[in-house]
């Protein structure tokens, strides 16, 4: 009896304790397949599917010849060879540097490399350092240095089998990333809502993927392979021309076990057809693929597009399955970007002003057109400029004999090594010159072949700021009209210099405002004439009507003391100081384009008010945006405001057409047209002193036509020429050369 009342309770037990256990698998399974369902299936497809990273196509940057509407490709792209390692399968890191590097350094493109690191440290400079302090850290690594660096840089990677560090998760919630935080993992760390773990600080990686796992929602297996860090893929040198590939692929074909984990694949690459055709305006893109400089470094992130995924599934020991389900991230390529840049305008002004500053003897020019009516930019050209293709080469030298003389006048910069080499100290006229020593000691000399060096890169017109010298007095007299201080027929005694800046104990006048030439013209000198014939006197009679609020209150409104916001990041907005703090001699001076600085599109910007009855319109050279969707952002011409009254604009343009006729501008006449514009010629100085002669001023020129309804405006800067000192002999009748085609060009008939 009682043996089978204890089967009896066993019975009791088994079946009370198999429905718990039933209960529990049931819960447990309730839990797994519906509560949380949604997160093991994510786990679940993050380990059976792979990734694979579809690369986006960069954005083509294009101009249009206006008449024909047919388009060309300033920087679009082509296939080149990219080397590659995977340093886990790399057995000999060091017999592969010896082997690779000479063949694949470029000292032109490290010292590329270089100036973008001084460049980009020389924006983050603490702004108490010292002179001493900031020239140690901005120093320029010598070639030596350069060849060390690229050696060690290739070592270290192709020896770097643990990555220094990885991303676990972008843009994660604020929940998240406060739990990664309370769990305090070492070599885990959060930074700007990215988590990123350092695998050579994480000691107990298996322990650090168990807390992580729940966390960011990574299995614990696939986790602990990624906290491992290990590196299989380093991208060693982009862009190999074919004949250097050729070069590669016979080394590795000599001794294929050596090179094992080398390889080379083909890859996109940055291509400009038209060669140096508007480099100033486009930049280039660098060895990183990130744009530098113009509109690939203002628009790189619209250009560069968005990288795709393919999710593919695998099997059982993690092969890609390449049937059955999948899921695809098309790549999204980058904008193309469309410039209002006229293809056969930009062509030829390249063409005439190279002619004219190497005729001319200057050491740079620049030159801008802009359509007045809508604010568009038809052209700007700089001469030196540079080839993007190969925009290493501007750190090309090549050697100079000096003779035991010149070494000793050698003027030493803050940099070892490098010295000013002057061919006038007067003028302040000088290149750089190296100093290396050869493999025997002797000391040899070399200079930038272009002389200017990576200066080419800069679009001037936009980021340079400079004094415009006499160019810039039709902007103030068009004030002084404006408000009716004066009329083009306004008379003033021009018997002589006039004092400024009275000295109250020395009793005389600190300082003289003369005419350039000097020569008075006496007691009948109308306004126009002082604009026909450039009267410094003239303008600090029109100075002292306006006054300097007035004066400065223009200014603003015809943009000088902001950007114009023209599609470029680097742009400047000179120095003009406040009205308040001007002297009597600055106001004077201010008035004809001295003491204060500009930008060559801010003066085009101005003129082009005048030319536009007044209006000012804002400057642009982005025609329009082709996304990749298809869809297109187009660039409206944008009124600003007005400036003067049509009245004041139209007699401004009367006044610098009679400038154009009868006065200092006459050399910029265009056969069978009138057109409007002045001469400029700014000093330059040294030590606080204003320097004079041949190689020391800023030669320009300010044009426009037609009168009756202007096209264009044509802005010509010439730095130090040496032929003629004067804008009315150099820049001037490059204008001349400049207009004759775009009349010819725009089909306009003579208005003569």
């Amino acid at each position: 009896m009682r043996q089978a009342k204890d089967i009896f309770n066993k019975i009791n037990i088994f079946l009370v304790g198999s429905t718990l256990i039933t209960l529990i698998i049931i819960g447990r399974l309730f839990h797994l397949q519906i509560i949380s369902h949604a997160r093991y299936q994510q786990i679940a497809t993050s380990s059976q599917y792979g990734f694979i990273e579809l690369p986006a196509q960069r954005g083509d940057i294009i101009i249009r010849d206006q008449h024909s509407r047919e388009e060309f490709p300033l920087a679009t792209n082509t296939t080149l060879n990219l080397l590659f390692a995977d340093p886990t399968i790399v057995k000999d890191p060091l017999a592969i540097a010896d082997k690779l590097t000479p063949l694949i350094f470029s000292i032109e493109e490290e010292r590329a490399s270089d100036n973008e690191r001084i460049e980009k440290t020389s924006r983050k400079l603490a702004p108490d350092l010292t002179e001493e302090e900031k020239n140690a850290i901005l120093k320029p690594l010598t070639d030596d240095e350069l060849k060390e660096k690229f050696r060690q840089d290739f070592i270290t990677k192709i020896s770097q089998k643990q990555r220094p560090e990885v991303i676990l998760a972008i843009d994660f919630t604020s929940e998240k990333i406060e739990q990664v935080k309370n769990a305090g993992v070492p070599g885990v760390e959060v930074k700007d809502n990215d988590i990123y773990a350092y695998p050579s600080r994480i000691s107990g990686i298996g322990n650090a993927a168990q807390i992580l796992a729940p966390i960011i929602e990574i299995p614990v297996k696939k986790l602990e392979k990624i906290l491992k860090g290990e590196n299989r893929y380093v991208i060693l040198k982009r862009k190999l021309e074919p004949s250097l590939s050729k070069k590669v692929e016979k080394i590795f074909s000599e001794n294929k076990k050596m090179f094992e984990g080398i390889g080379m694949k083909e890859e996109y690459f940055r291509f400009y057809p038209e060669s140096t055709l508007a480099a100033n305006i486009i930049g280039y893109v660098n060895h990183e693929n990130i744009g530098q400089y113009g509109i690939e470094s203002s628009f790189n992130t619209r250009l560069q597009g968005i990288t795709g995924k393919l999710q593919t599934k695998k099997d059982s020991v993690g092969r890609q399955i390449t049937v059955g389900e999948s899921q695809l991230q098309a790549a999204v390529d980058g904008d193309d970007i469309v410039l209002t840049i006229d293809r056969s305008i930009q062509s030829q002004m390249d063409k005439i002003l190279e002619e004219a500053a190497k005729h001319y003897q200057a050491d740079s020019g620049q030159a801008i057109i802009i359509n007045p009516q809508t604010g568009a930019i038809l052209a700007m050209s700089h001469y030196p400029s540079f080839d993007p293709n190969r925009y290493g080469d501007v750190f090309k030298k090549v050697e100079v004999k000096l003779t035991t003389e010149e070494i000793k006048n050698l003027y030493p910069t803050k940099d070892n090594g490098i010295y000013y080499f002057y061919t006038n100290e007067v003028t302040l006229d000088y290149y750089l010159i190296f100093e290396q020593k050869d493999e025997n000691g002797i000391i040899r000399y070399f200079r930038y072949e272009n002389f200017r060096g990576p200066e080419v890169y800069h679009n001037k017109i936009v980021s340079w700021p400079y004094e415009p010298g006499s160019v810039f007095k039709p902007v103030v007299m068009s004030m002084a009209i404006d408000d009716g201080d004066v009329t083009p027929n306004t008379t003033f005694n021009d018997s002589g210099p006039i004092g400024v800046d009275w000295n109250i104990y020395k009793k005389v006048f600190d300082f003289e405002i003369k005419n350039s030439e000097g020569r008075y013209y006496g007691p009948n000198t109308t306004m126009k004439d002082v604009i026909a014939k450039s009267l410094n006197t003239g303008m600090t009679f029109v100075s002292k009507k306006i006054g300097p609020s007035l004066f400065y209150n223009y200014l603003k409104k015809f943009g000088f003391l902001d950007r114009t916001d023209i599609e470029f990041d680097n742009e400047t907005i000179g120095k003009i100081e406040y009205f308040e703090d001007w002297t009597e001699s600055e106001l004077a001076t201010h008035a004809f384009g001295q003491g204060l600085t500009v930008s060559m599109v801010q003066l085009a910007n101005a003129f082009s008010t005048i030319a536009n009855g007044g209006l000012l319109m804002k400057p642009h050279i982005v025609e329009e945006i082709r996304h990749d969707n298809g869809n297109i952002t187009r660039t409206d011409p944008q009124q600003i405001r007005r400036v003067l009254s049509e009245d004041t604009a139209a007699k401004m343009t009367a006044m610098l057409t009679y400038s154009s006729e009868n006065g200092v501008a006459q050399s910029a006449k265009v056969k069978g047209h009138f057109i409007a514009g002045k001469t400029g010629t700014a000093q330059t100085y040294k030590n606080g002193k204003a320097l004079s002669g041949i190689g020391t001023t800023i030669a320009s020129f300010v044009g426009y036509g037609p009168i009756n309804n202007p096209q264009f405006v044509v802005v010509i800067k010439f730095d130090h020429p040496k032929l003629s000192e004067w804008g009315n002999t150099t820049a001037a009748p490059t204008f001349t050369k400049i207009a004759e085609f775009l009349f010819d060009y725009y089909n306009i008939p003579p208005d003569k």
